[in-house]
């Protein structure tokens, strides 16, 4: 969350008209709403799948998982290659 802030406030900060810097910021918060870093239904039986799509997205990273399991690291890295 803290990264797409940092994208909205660069967005309205930038040179042009305030109408599209507003029109631009509705559309860019509509789609981010969708990002599993924005919101997530979470179960257990999807963690691994949920995990392996944040770290796609560059929600997280794969050196955020140390202290994880051996079996969920080469888990989501199976995933990844897919």
């Amino acid at each position: 969350m803290e990264r797409l802030t940092k994208k909205y406030i660069e967005l309205l900060s930038s040179p042009g008209k305030a109408s599209d810097h507003f029109w631009e910021l509705e559309e860019r918060i509509r789609k981010d709403k969708k990002s599993p870093g924005v919101q997530l239904r979470v179960t257990k039986s999807d963690a691994l799948w949920d995990i392996a799509s944040f770290v796609g997205n560059g929600i997280i990273t794969m050196d955020e998982l140390e202290g994880f399991s051996e079996d969920l690291i080469d888990a989501v890295k199976l995933i990844l290659r897919r």
